[in-house]
């Protein structure tokens, strides 16, 4: 297929704003030109794959997202420590990552209950409390289950410490009254806070620091939907997580 200069140049101007963005309305015009030319589009996508990087677009967004593995554009360990200070070193990039699962887990349900969290958002004390029974029901199953962190990759111990010895919850707030996550650092909510900001940065969720609710935004679930439900990765830790919320429910009903 020939391509003019104007179609190279539409569609390396879309391609680096998607690289900038990360999502694009549909409505904007070089989205438009994404959709109805076969030639812009063709361009795109094979900047992207060079990339390995991903385009995709729904009924609202154009999506640029990376692939698993061997982006040029993914963010390590080294970059995302030098763009959030708050993951000083690896164990709270283990730990962010788990918050963002366990948050994960919650939202990503069927239809009714996603639009319920788009309304109401999920409090940081919901969130803190989910975090926390997973870490404790995953060191009860390591305790039994010999190998169980090993087999899943997860760096319990190291998360358990921070989680535990860091950000222990008798530590107070250095404000009197409300928590002030963006200005704290020494509580558990402040580090959700941190944990986040990746999804808030690419405006996939809203943050609301004094309400201390965190609401998906739709731009979320086009991204579940198209990317991480063909992942079988995902889905297994979707499923490992909602096990130890059962588990944590038996256990909360045994002592009643």
């Amino acid at each position: 297929m020939a391509y003019t200069t104007e179609n190279i140049q539409r569609a390396a101007a879309l391609f680096f704003i998607l690289l900038k963005e990360n999502i694009v309305d549909i409505k904007q015009p070089l989205a438009e030109e994404y959709l109805n030319s076969s030639e812009i589009r063709e361009i795109v996508n094979t900047m992207a794959t060079e990339g390995n990087l991903k385009v995709f677009d729904t009924r609202e967004n154009l999506h640029m997202v990376s692939t698993a593995n061997g982006s040029i554009f993914a963010n390590s360990y080294t970059q995302m420590k030098e763009k959030y200070k708050a993951l000083k070193s690896k164990k709270y990039f283990y730990l962010a990552n788990l918050i963002i699962c366990v948050f994960l887990s919650e939202v990503d349900k069927e239809n009714n209950i996603r639009i319920r969290w788009e309304e109401e958002g999920i409090s940081y004390a919901k969130l803190e409390s989910l975090v926390n029974s997973t870490i404790n029901s995953w060191g009860n199953r390591q305790d039994g289950e010999e190998g169980f962190s090993q087999e899943w990759g997860i760096a319990l111990k190291e998360i358990d410490e921070v989680w535990n010895k860091d950000f222990s919850p008798m530590k107070n707030s250095k404000t009197k009254g409300s928590i002030d996550v963006v200005n704290t650092t020494d509580n558990r909510f402040s580090f959700i806070y941190r944990s986040l900001k990746p999804l808030m940065d690419q405006k996939l969720i809203y943050n609301n620091t004094k309400e201390l609710k965190i609401i998906p935004r739709n731009e979320l679930y086009e991204r579940l939907d198209k990317i991480y439900h063909n992942q079988d990765r995902y889905m297994e830790f979707m499923d490992l997580i909602e096990a130890s919320k059962g588990e944590e429910e038996h256990a909360e009903i045994k002592q009643n």
